[in-house]
């Protein structure tokens, strides 16, 4: 519930509608949701849809992408907190056989590692999990693409290592960890790995047509650490004012 002080002025909401009517425009977004947080709370939502029969709000599922990664991350850091692992500690040390052991968990966490950015073979995003069963099928034959710790280069195939570590110490299925520490405590209700009415059904547009193409919706196995999560905009405004100030605002 806002309170008077927490109330944009007129003009900062008339900005905001401007903001994402341009945005939507200029991404060529079929529709989006946006909210603003101060003080633990969402206190501004907007939306804009060019979707027939799509209207949507705060409590519409939309795939969150690569913000997976930010939940995964946590699961990783919960480990830390309670000493189950150093940041430190190369991946060896907890899940070894991988043929990436000499990175750290720090390294994985930063997109460091050296790993590739991609998965071998079909693009993981629009193929079943099935296609990549285990992690050897995700980090291909000879999974260093770069030194260890010497660059960045964003790795999708890191947070996959991520969430089977996660797995592994907690030995019980990443979906299980996540709900059960991070979406239940927090009272992310409508945050989930798989899609759940109402939601945004996925759209590819064309590059260069007012053409829109049905993205089709697939478990990504044990990519889904790294991009599998729907969400909502209250759902990460919350999970917004947990990362900041360690509370959920309630």
């Amino acid at each position: 519930m806002t309170t008077p002080q927490d109330e944009l002025l007129p003009g900062t909401r008339r900005a905001l509608l401007h903001r994402i009517a341009l945005a939507q425009s200029e991404g060529r977004a079929p529709s989006l949701v946006a909210a603003v947080v101060r003080g633990g709370k969402a206190v501004w939502t907007g939306a804009r849809t060019s979707v027939e029969g799509h209207a949507p709000d705060e409590n519409v599922q939309y795939r969150i992408g690569s913000i997976t990664k930010t939940f995964t991350a946590v699961l990783v850091l919960r480990l830390r907190d309670e000493g189950v692992l150093d940041l430190a500690d190369p991946l060896e040390n907890h899940l070894p056989g991988t043929g990436v052991g000499e990175a750290t968990v720090a390294e994985l966490l930063a997109h460091s590692g050296g790993l590739a950015a991609e998965t071998p073979g079909p693009w993981w995003e629009r193929t079943p999990g099935s296609l990549r069963p285990g992690l050897a099928d995700v980090l291909g034959e000879r999974p260093p693409a770069h030194p260890v710790g010497r660059r960045f280069h964003y790795s999708n195939p890191g947070y996959a290592v991520l969430g089977a570590l996660v797995e592994k110490l907690r030995g019980a299925p990443w979906e299980e960890v996540l709900r059960r520490e991070v979406l239940e405590p927090l009272g992310l209700r409508r945050t989930t790995v798989r899609a759940e009415a109402p939601y945004a059904g996925g759209w590819a547009v064309h590059p260069w047509a007012d053409v829109m193409l049905p993205e089709p919706l697939e478990d990504l196995g044990v990519m889904a650490p790294a991009g599998q999560l729907w969400s909502t905009a209250g759902d990460l405004a919350r999970f917004a004012a947990f990362l900041a100030e360690g509370t959920t605002g309630c």
